[in-house]
């Protein structure tokens, strides 16, 4: 089973410590995962930043024995201080006891950085029909074909960040048996995938190996090994889950002395197998790591390049090629030498787009000894050579002038006055009357300001009303926050009914993760917060600082915790429950949200 332990809101995390788990349990590490998440939007000139630290530590549990058990709750040092998480309990059945068919799920390799491939191998082996039939194929016999459910064997279904190599028509699409001898995959029909066919249940037959394996008494037996290998890339560091798969049919096994066949109904099992997608290694980590991980090309862009100081100038910086570049970060130039103290730099702006990150910086020359704009260091990670790569952009020539310092006579002059002359601000030394000759003209010109200043008042309301009604519908119609609240009832029942209608249909996983979703998203949609890895107490922190309701609180929380113990062993009583509490508290959670803050 996979494990989890989250830290967050801790900017440097160490390993949490498992004591007590040795006990029940063999713990295997699967790696770690960087939480780190930073985003800047700048939205009618108006910047906002997300901050957010934390990591999540993986591990694979191996139940030692059967019976109720309890995983340890573990513990972590985070500056001195000891975090504790809660300890779960689980219900671990066993196995059933037979030898007819073994069913195994492997991964190799079984842990990876994003983007390289790897491969996941479902094997059947069948043991053999006994006496005159050994030779015999032993899909060959049954009247109808056995179910076996590989949850990796829809497109539809595979989690975000996971690449098939092949698409799911092509991959299953060259195992078809026209003549129905095979296993029935997922109760595949033609209407489903393959329109060339009849509409009946679709065989899929890999082609069959014989191998000896121990049977359930300690001797070697023949049986016949069928394997369904499908090859996938991760886009995203995680850890991803295949299985558990499961067989249903009836195969042929002695029925008496003479070994004549009869039919035997067999249900079997492959556990579950994780695969970690690692993050980068922090160590040998350059400073100028950007996030990307890859095999990318480095470009700049700088205009203009003729320009005096304290003038705009626009620096684009380009990555492009093969990898994950969406979590890449722009390069911070106030660092690097030859730009701290010659430019004043502002935020730069991403952009992801036809497998480049562009990042566009405003910049203003501050000293016009400047000949050059100097080379920036961007590294990223490249999963090929294991080992982190430098890329630098070249150093490009420019020239930077001093700004001209105006004179007072450069500022007042006549607008047509010729090139090359100047007009100095003369006084006259007679007043104002020196040339006028006939008193009658030495009138009272002075200007009445009340009619003006009332009509100027009037188009200054006039234009001031209409300016805050354009800013007012701005900020509502481009208030992401109030938008993404607007949208979070609708999207929680979404989610709800999808969980209980997957749980209703026996897909128990699936139906948790979309009732956890339904009150975690909710959460983090009314405060407009990151859901990913939103735990059941940070989100109950929220209700509480949202004033909501101590009993809806404590609710959501049993529910979370529910969902949490439904996922590692449950009885048919606690998925009754889950489905018989889910809808009513998360509609308690959405009205009790309504009449909060």
């Amino acid at each position: 089973m996979l494990y989890r332990v989250t830290l967050n809101h801790v900017e440097h995390p160490s390993p949490p410590k498992l004591e007590g788990f040795d006990r029940d349990f063999t713990v295997t590490s699967l790696g770690e995962q960087s939480l780190d998440f930073q985003n800047v939007m700048i939205i009618n000139g108006r910047r906002t930043e997300t901050i957010r630290r934390g990591r999540q530590y993986n591990y694979q549990l191996t139940p030692k024995r059967t019976g109720e058990l309890t995983i340890p709750a573990p513990t972590a040092e985070v500056d001195g201080v000891t975090l504790r998480g809660r300890a779960v309990r689980i219900s671990v059945e066993p196995a059933s006891r037979q030898d007819v068919v073994r069913m195994e799920i492997t991964v190799a390799p079984q842990a990876v950085y994003p983007l390289q491939p790897f491969q996941v191998t479902l094997s059947i082996a069948v043991k053999a029909l006994p006496g005159p039939e050994a030779d015999k194929n032993p899909l060959g016999v049954q009247s109808a074909p056995p179910q076996l459910i590989i949850p990796w064997a829809n497109d539809r279904r595979l989690p975000e960040g996971l690449e098939p190599e092949t698409d799911l028509d092509r991959w299953l699409g060259r195992l078809v048996d026209r003549r129905g001898t095979g296993f029935a995959v997922n109760n595949f029909r033609q209407r489903d995938v393959f329109s060339f066919f009849e509409d009946r249940p679709l065989t899929f037959m890999p082609r069959p190996e014989k191998i000896e394996l121990s049977d359930k008494d300690g001797k070697q037996a023949v049986y016949w090994r069928y394997q369904f290998k499908r090859t996938f890339t991760a886009t995203k560091v995680d850890v991803y889950t295949f299985g558990p798969a499961t067989l249903k049919g009836v195969f042929g096994v002695a029925g008496d002395a003479e070994d004549r066949l009869v039919g035997k109904e067999i249900y079997a099992v492959a556990k579950a197998l994780h695969v970690a997608i690692k993050d980068v290694p922090t160590e040998g980590r350059p400073e100028s790591y950007c996030g990307a991980i890859g095999r990318f090309d480095l470009s700049a862009e700088l205009t203009p390049r003729k320009a005096k100081t304290g003038d705009p100038m626009t620096l684009t910086l380009t990555l492009s090629g093969q990898g994950t570049l969406e979590d890449a970060v722009a390069p911070d130039l106030a660092k690097i030498p030859g730009i701290a103290g010659k430019f004043k730099v502002y935020d730069a702006t991403e952009q992801t787009r036809d497998g480049r990150r562009q990042f566009t910086y405003s910049l203003r020359p501050l000293d016009a000894d400047v000949t050059e704009f100097p080379a920036i260091p961007v590294a990223y990670f490249d999963v090929q050579q294991d080992r982190f790569v430098t890329q630098r952009t070249p150093p490009m020539p420019i020239e930077i002038s001093r700004a001209a310092v105006l004179a007072g006579r450069d500022i007042v002059a006549a607008p047509g006055a010729a090139a090359g002359r100047s007009q100095e601000v003369e006084m006259q030394k007679g007043g104002i009357y020196a040339n006028i000759l006939d008193p009658n003209l030495a009138v009272d010109q002075g200007v009445d300001p009340q009619p003006w200043l009332i009509g100027l008042g009037g188009v200054t309301g006039f234009y001031a009303l209409l300016a805050f009604g354009a800013v007012a519908w701005r900020r509502r119609s481009g208030d992401t926050v109030r938008l993404r609240r607007r949208s979070a009832p609708a999207a929680a029942h979404k989610r709800l009914h999808a969980g209980l209608d997957a749980l209703q249909a026996g897909q128990k996983r699936e139906g948790i993760e979309q009732i956890e979703a339904a009150v975690k998203n909710l959460v983090a949609d009314w405060i407009d917060a990151p859901a990913a890895g939103m735990t059941a107490a940070e989100a109950a922190r929220h209700l509480e600082t949202l004033g909501v309701n101590g009993e809806v609180i404590a609710a959501a929380r049993r529910l979370l915790d529910n969902c949490e113990s439904v996922r590692y062993g449950a009885t048919a009583a606690d998925l009754a429950a889950l489905h018989r509490d889910a809808r009513p508290t998360v509609q308690s959670l959405l009205k009790a949200l309504r009449r909060a803050k």
